[in-house]
């Protein structure tokens, strides 16, 4: 038996010699060789849109853009929340990127290479604008090294900055003849818009940057220099940055994903009341009257499927409370009670009427009488059987139905634009906004008033089209399926126009009404954060960088822990990572944070 058992390890030992396998090669891992850079690019593509979509959707819920669960901050931004977009990142588009970069330049495929690196870039600078220090000259090694330490943030911006001048400089040079032929979701092949978008994301940069004394000098010539450049920086409506959803819902499922959310079996999505609020009446002074400078996009951005606001507390619990006693006047806030307490569409007397000041009168419960509904800011209630009563997302940017008044239940995907919308990830408004911020404080990038303007025209300009045309002009690859027809019956492009300019005239009237730039860039960042419906990335940062728009409305909850000045490292690499120290709490900042800013509700 012994005899045996010997000869039979003996062979195991000579089969496993004999045998060509390493087993520490993961059989799964790319290889540079093996790889087709153009099949990578693509994934590149349709994963930052994934990347996109996840982050955003943080971003939009601690601003105000969309409902927040869970009566504290830490509840909804607990660390497993983030794994998926942490994922997203470094198991998909980064490592991709890395790889894509690596063969790229072996092979002189300039395209190829400053593509990648403008898409490595901004999803790096996402990841530190979420979380401070996070891993990337360790990253991307494989077996060889399973716990990468993070790399400062500061650094990162340093290496973000020179990624994309790499990408600049790939893009400028004439393509590989001999290169693999590339499918460019965004921009048709267009390098030129390539860099202006890389351009853009270096505007960001700067601005963040600003708020580091030590750093303004840097930042203000970094942003003098780029303007100044042959191609600049994104203006006309062909160089937006938006990923392009369409209508199959077969597997894969290419519909945006908030519209396979809201239009299958009913809204999934609570919208922020208080964006609802602020976008109904605009810049009105509350008469009671319906407002003649409400704000021409909400019919864009939101479906109501109902006519008016719902009387059943099991429906909408909050109309039978009153609102909270931190909402009292005592704090320098007002507030509109709603339901049975009070007629929702009027301030009290002696209360601001100035959507821009700290003292804005707030409402509870319902931002109109007429329909719109969604939820308080941190609202812990749970989910009351109203997914076919609530206002949901209309044709901008999820693809759902232009709202005619039809107020019909969404549980219909064959509805509006059938989910072929847009995730809006630089727009030429968002520019706009960033180059009147730079302009205030700065010195540089134009003239602020002007670029205000420039900014409220342009994304009321581009909300319409999309709904209307389903593309930006060169930006496709053929039309998307759009509400044209009911959009230009209901409201015809004259009267939008009208509409438009009756808000823009209000806007810059507000705005040069103050009398200092600090007062200025509050009116700057609330169109900015209206503007940026969809796109919590920069909401996120624009609140933390400057702490505007001022008065948002607080939490239900009176105490909701520490606002996320940065937000935990996700739990799976935590625990994957050894060398990670997870932070104490919610209050870690980014290193470029405004301390000043009094975000802390």
């Amino acid at each position: 038996m012994k005899f045996i058992k010997s000869l039979l390890l003996t062979g195991i030992i000579v089969m496993a010699t004999s045998c060509n396998l390493d087993l520490l090669d993961d059989p799964n891992a790319v290889k540079l060789n093996e790889t087709s850079p153009s099949l990578l690019l693509n994934n590149i593509q349709s994963g930052l849109a994934g990347f996109f979509n996840t982050a955003s959707t943080f971003g939009m819920q601690v601003t105000r853009l969309q409902n927040s669960g869970g009566s504290i901050y830490e509840n909804f931004a607990n660390p497993q929340a983030f794994d998926g977009l942490w994922t997203a990142a470094y198991a998909n588009v980064l490592t991709d990127c890395d790889v894509v970069i690596k063969q790229a330049d072996a092979s002189q495929f300039t395209v190829h290479a400053g593509m990648a690196r403008v898409m490595q870039a901004y999803t790096l600078s996402v990841l530190v604008d979420y979380f401070g220090d996070v891993p990337f000259t360790e990253a991307f090694k494989g077996l060889e090294n399973l716990n990468p330490a993070v790399d400062d943030q500061e650094e990162l911006y340093t290496a973000i900055l020179g990624i994309l001048d790499q990408g600049i400089t790939n893009l400028r040079t004439a393509p590989n003849a001999l290169a693999p032929a590339i499918t460019d979701f965004y921009y048709g092949g267009n390098t030129t818009r390539w860099i202006r978008l890389a351009n853009s994301i270096k505007l960001k940069i700067y601005l963040n940057l600003r708020n580091v004394a030590a750093n303004v000098p840097a930042a203000t010539a970094g942003i003098t220099a780029l303007l100044a450049t042959t191609e600049g920086v994104i203006t006309a409506q062909t160089d937006n940055f938006v990923f392009r959803y369409a209508t199959n819902n077969a597997d894969p499922d290419v519909r945006h994903p908030r519209f396979v959310n809201n239009y299958i079996t009913g809204a999934g999505d609570y919208i922020a009341n208080y964006l609802m609020w602020q976008m109904f009446y605009g810049y009105d002074r509350h008469t009671g009257a319906a407002p003649s400078q409400g704000d021409p996009r909400m019919r864009f951005y939101f479906y109501r499927q109902r006519s008016a606001n719902s009387t059943d507390p099991n429906e909408i619990r909050c109309v039978a409370q009153t609102a909270p006693p931190h909402y009292a006047f005592s704090t320098g806030t007002a507030i509109i009670y709603g339901g049975t307490t009070g007629d929702p569409t009027r301030v009290p007397p002696g209360i601001s009427t100035d959507p821009a000041s700290p003292a804005w009168a707030r409402y509870f419960c319902f931002p109109t009488p007429i329909g719109y509904w969604g939820r308080e800011h941190v609202d812990p209630q749970g989910i009351p059987p109203d997914g076919l009563a609530r206002t949901t997302w209309g044709p901008y940017p999820s693809g759902g139905r232009f709202d005619a008044n039809t107020n019909a239940g969404v549980a219909n995907p064959a509805l509006g634009m059938r989910g072929a919308g847009i995730q809006p990830i630089m727009m030429r408004s968002f520019v706009n906004f960033m180059r009147a911020e730079a302009a205030l404080f700065l010195g540089v990038g134009g003239v602020a008033r002007d670029q205000y303007e420039a900014g409220i025209r342009n994304s009321l300009a581009d909300v319409r089209d999309w709904a209307v045309n389903g593309t930006y002009g060169s930006n496709a690859f053929g039309p998307s399926p759009n509400e044209a027809s009911t959009i230009n019956t209901f409201y015809p492009a004259a009267t939008y126009t009208t509409d438009s300019n009756n808000y823009a005239t209000a806007a810059l009237a507000a705005y040069d009404a103050q009398a200092t730039d600090g007062d200025r860039l509050n009116y700057v960042a609330r169109e900015y954060w209206i503007a940026l419906f969809g796109s919590g990335v920069e909401s996120y940062n624009l609140y933390r960088r400057t702490g505007r728009p001022f008065g948002m409305q607080p939490t239900v909850n009176p105490a909701p822990g520490s606002f996320p000045r940065t937000f935990w490292y996700p739990a799976a690499f935590e625990g994957r990572n050894s060398t990670v120290v997870q932070k104490t709490d919610l209050t870690t900042p980014i290193f470029w944070h405004n301390s000043s800013a009094n975000i802390d509700f």
